[in-house]
């Protein structure tokens, strides 16, 4: 077959091309939509006034966005991430807390391949 026969077909495959790919939706995945970063909580508080929680604290899920996604704590002094990487959306870390350190409003930054960043703000002893 000739390009000048394909030429009066090709609109029409296109057509069907953009139907297609309208009909899955695009973007997105099971555990949320790409464009977002969610986590399992916005905040962490652990610990009384005055009194400094020392040890294993909670465990954050992330979804969405573009894994993998790296993790940035602000006060290392004082807190323990299990690890800098998390590599899938839906697996999680855990917070550990040292040094019986009291923080207020401290930030865990969380960054997908994309560049999109979310916070976990986390308070031990406030």
């Amino acid at each position: 077959m000739t390009l000048h026969r394909l030429a009066p077909r090709l609109p029409g495959a296109l057509l069907a091309l953009t139907l297609t790919l309208s009909a899955c939706g695009g973007g997105g995945n099971e555990s949320g939509p790409s464009e977002s970063i969610f986590v399992s909580t916005q905040s962490v508080t652990v610990g009384s006034i005055g009194q400094c929680m020392l040890g294993t604290g909670p465990e954050v899920h992330i979804y969405g966005g573009s894994p993998p996604y790296t993790l940035s704590n602000s006060l290392p002094q004082g807190m323990k991430l299990d690890k800098t990487v998390v590599q899938h959306s839906g697996e999680s870390f855990v917070i550990t807390f040292t040094n019986s350190i009291c923080m207020t409003n401290m930030p865990i930054t969380i960054e997908d391949r994309m560049g999109r960043v979310t916070q976990v703000m986390v308070s031990n002893g406030a």
